[in-house]
């Protein structure tokens, strides 16, 4: 994810424009201000998928479960699976409606 940026003058004249392009493009808008800290806006679903994903790799055992899952789904990914239709998918399994 690459970061956009702009400074506080901007910021302030298009605010609005600039929180709604930071909910759009899910990414991240780094604010440049003159002799302090920058600071990054983000839309908080975002902030929230990075605390939980960083929570879920904080466990060593766990990470690695979740790196094999990642890699057995991109195995999988160039797999051809037939769509079927509810009914057909019933039929298979033998579930009684």
């Amino acid at each position: 994810m690459l970061a956009k940026q702009t400074n506080y003058t901007n910021l302030r004249q298009n605010l609005a424009s600039i929180l709604d392009e930071a909910i759009e493009d899910r990414g991240v808008i780094i604010v440049s201000r003159s002799g302090k800290e920058d600071v990054a806006i983000l839309a908080t679903s975002e902030l929230s998928s990075m605390i939980e994903t960083l929570h879920l790799l904080k466990s060593p055992a766990n990470a690695k479960k979740l790196f094999a899952a990642m890699e057995r789904a991109e195995a999988l990914r160039d797999i051809k699976v037939e769509s079927q239709s509810l009914e057909q998918l019933l039929q298979e399994l033998t579930v009684d409606e």
